[in-house]
């Protein structure tokens, strides 16, 4: 006599394959897990689709694994940084935006201005994040 199975062991239907989001993709990179928590959260209720890498190295495997329309990275990672991050990004996905932050600003922010590429100073306010990924998203759009 062949075991009756009750609904709760049932095999789950097979997933419909998943479509690409419309949103934009933002990769936040952040060595320090709480803030980058909180930077995901306020882009994610934001509209943004975010993935999270907590290193330069987490980082450039999304990287290489799928697309991603803005980088979000601390400079000061630990390892490699933020900006040899940015180097492997964009000869990865050549059209990428970038954002960098750091909390060391006088460092950071002429370097960053030079080239043309956003710098948020932390500690950073929410909405000053998501105001500056917009910026970088329209500056996106329009290239």
């Amino acid at each position: 006599m062949a075991p009756m199975l009750s609904p709760w062991t049932w095999p789950k239907p097979a997933k419909t394959p998943a479509f690409k989001s419309l949103r934009q993709r933002v990769l936040v990179v952040e060595d320090e897990l709480i803030i980058g928590e909180l930077a995901a959260e306020a882009l994610t209720d934001a509209g943004y689709e975010v993935f999270t890498a907590a290193s330069a190295e987490e980082a450039a495997i999304i990287l290489r694994d799928m697309s991603v329309d803005i980088l979000f990275t601390d400079i000061d990672l630990g390892g490699q940084d933020g900006f040899e991050l940015a180097q492997t990004a964009l000869s990865l996905q050549p059209f990428l935006s970038l954002v960098f932050t750091s909390g060391r600003s006088r460092i950071y922010h002429g370097r960053c201005a030079s080239v043309g590429v956003p710098f948020l100073v932390k500690p950073y306010r929410l909405t000053e994040l998501v105001e500056t990924v917009q910026r970088a998203s329209t500056a996106r759009s329009k290239q």
